[in-house]
């Protein structure tokens, strides 16, 4: 069960399908969280695409809450597409460490996220595998 979050009209998320997938995408802004399948039944991908700030970070939010189930014990992140990110978006990806499955963070990173992880120090607290193999 995704549990229910107080949100504006600016924070609202909209579910979408993209390629026949659930797609996660703010009401305004640039930000889209595609799932994925990846032939695993307990690892689950979110592609992530477009910035990420205070206004379209609760997409991915949506997203991680989504994939909370018993069933998933892996969720890729995949922040190759990801051209913006600001200290919410760090925050959320700091706040997977606190969900029960095991997240791991993929590249390559642009040069943008790589630079707000190691600026905001949280590069070496999480799970990141720079090569997608």
């Amino acid at each position: 069960m995704i549990p229910e979050r107080p949100q504006n009209d600016a924070t609202r998320t909209r579910l979408h399908l993209v390629e026949g997938a659930p797609a996660w995408r703010p009401s305004c802004g640039g930000a889209l969280v595609r799932f994925a399948p990846c032939g695993r039944s307990a690892t689950v991908v979110l592609l992530l695409s477009g910035d990420f700030d205070a206004d379209t970070v609760p997409c991915l939010r949506e997203a991680l809450d989504a994939v909370r189930t018993p069933q998933v014990e892996l969720v890729l992140v995949d922040l190759a597409g990801v051209r913006f990110g600001d200290s919410a978006f760090v925050h959320e990806l700091a706040d997977t460490r606190c969900r029960p499955q095991r997240h791991i963070l993929m590249g390559p990173l642009t040069r943008q996220v790589a630079s707000l992880l190691d600026v905001t120090q949280t590069r070496q607290t999480l799970g990141i595998a720079l090569d997608v193999a």
